[in-house]
């Protein structure tokens, strides 16, 4: 359940490669359940980032993989974007079981 909420700037252009995969091989875990949904902006006051991410992880993962899926997605925004790294801002939100709903259920785990 790895979920990326990212918020990209207008200005950036996607590469003609993969996310998920470029996510997957960067953080060394399983694309099965990865998603990643991109939103552009036009304005953004204060700091500038060219990508803000939320990301959002099952509380169950132990902190090496949480830290593997950050700092890969943060290699695979920089990359897909053409973007130096520091332009990458990601948050991560740690979701407890029950949660999350999908399909009408409460997953739990």
């Amino acid at each position: 359940m790895p979920i990326a909420n990212c918020l990209v700037s207008s200005k950036c252009q996607p590469g003609n490669t993969n996310l998920i995969d470029l996510w997957a091989n960067a953080s060394g875990q399983s694309s099965e359940q990865m998603t990643v949904t991109i939103s552009h902006y036009d304005q953004q006051f204060g700091h500038d980032y060219e990508v803000i991410v939320n990301l959002y992880l099952p509380s169950l993962w132990s902190k090496n993989t949480i830290s593997l899926l950050q700092t890969g997605l943060s290699k695979a925004l920089s990359e897909h974007f053409s973007l130096p790294i520091e332009q990458v801002f990601i948050m991560t939100s740690l979701i407890d079981s029950g949660f999350v709903v999908e399909s009408g259920e409460a997953v739990n785990w």
